[in-house]
């Protein structure tokens, strides 16, 4: 999939845009605070109909406007398709050539991106629902079915959670709740842990390139649905919600499900956590994210690859590696960069150049 062409109007601090982006590699350069990011993150939402930072609609709106749009015509396999965002006070609303985009499944088939930001040192340094998120948006970037499969538990979750909130739960309420969470978190469990073991050589062999380094990388699931098919997950997790049923109730909360796994990480046999220094967390968070690419590659789906302020988060040996690769895994690039030098190993005639500066992007020479 590659994006042809970005139309932004009243997003953010930038000055209205349309400009045509249809080359394997896209550059945005320029000082701190002058747009690139958010040139970037509208690429972002196109693609994965999220903010790239924070979460209200309202941050995403020019300052003194009321509304927004954005605007992409993407080929995919050779079909070019019109997506458009409007935010306004009442939300968000999609379109997919021209007509509202109620099926989600539909939208993505012909847009996805995997994006590379600073923030995402968390995926290894933070909690581990910057894990699971990683996991689920990994599975969902290879398979996009994965996003209702998701959905359908959180669901349940919801309605569960605010059973307990209330006080005094029904117990025969809360067990036939259990019964859905059992099998939906089972189905969930299993397409993460298929996913995991698909990734894992992949992260190998990608953090191998770009590290410059032999580290045994290993990714395992700790969950609580034990066992190796969906009914003895199901079984499992069956167990366990009878077993921390009265203390869910006591607490008012949900205590145990796919909403608790984490993904351990290790280098060398080390929690990467603790143990990896702060070039070692990037190498392995990047090797990750292009796992993901790899992933999806697999399906013959190439997302778009977006990677937030370069120059700061990658060395000049690092960034070399990272662009040779990129250039065999066949993604559309757009990357942001103060030093476009870093970026110098960019094929010249597959690379657009855009300065970005108080909110004005122009096309410029490399």
């Amino acid at each position: 999939m590659r994006l042809e062409r970005l139309v932004v109007e009243r997003f953010r601090n930038l000055e209205s845009l349309d400009i045509e982006v249809g080359s394997p590699f896209v550059v945005l350069s320029g000082p701190n605070a002058q747009g690139k990011t958010n040139t970037l993150e509208a690429v972002h939402l196109l693609a994965t109909l999220k903010p790239l930072r924070g979460r209200r609609v309202r941050e995403l709106v020019r300052w003194g406007d009321k509304e927004a749009a954005l605007a992409g015509w993407v080929d995919h396999r050779g079909l070019t398709r019109h997506y458009r965002i409007d935010l306004g006070p009442d939300g968000r609303s999609a379109k997919l050539d021209g007509k509202r985009a109620d099926d989600l499944q539909e939208y993505f088939a012909g847009v996805r991106a995997i994006t590379f930001t600073p923030s995402d040192e968390r995926v290894v340094s933070g909690s581990p629902s910057w894990r699971r998120d990683w996991l689920d948006r990994a599975t969902f970037t290879a398979q996009p079915a994965h996003l209702e499969r998701v959905r359908r538990y959180r669901r349940a979750l919801d309605q569960k959670s605010a059973l307990l909130r209330r006080g005094r739960a029904d117990r025969s309420y809360l067990e036939v709740l259990d019964e859905q969470l059992s099998v939906l978190g089972a189905d969930l469990v299993d397409r993460r842990a298929a996913m995991l073991t698909e990734l894992t050589p992949h992260v190998q062999e990608l953090h191998e390139r770009i590290a410059g380094s032999s580290a045994r990388v290993e990714l395992n699931l700790s969950t609580s649905c034990k066992g190796d098919t969906p009914a003895e997950r199901a079984a499992s997790f069956a167990a366990r919600l009878a077993e921390v049923r009265d203390r869910e109730i006591e607490r008012g909360t949900t205590l145990a499900g796919p909403q608790t796994d984490d993904i351990r990480i290790q280098l060398d046999g080390h929690p990467a956590r603790t143990y990896g220094s702060r070039g070692q967390v990037r190498s392995l968070v990047l090797s990750l994210k292009l796992a993901e690419l790899v992933a999806a590659g697999v399906r013959g789906e190439v997302p778009l690859f977006l990677v937030d302020d370069v120059s700061s988060e990658l060395d000049r040996s690092r960034t070399a590696r990272l662009v040779e690769l990129l250039a065999d895994l066949g993604a559309q690039v757009f990357a942001t960069t103060t030093a476009p030098e870093h970026l110098s190993a960019l094929p010249e005639s597959d690379t657009l150049h855009f300065q970005v500066d108080g909110g004005v992007v122009r096309p410029t020479a490399s």
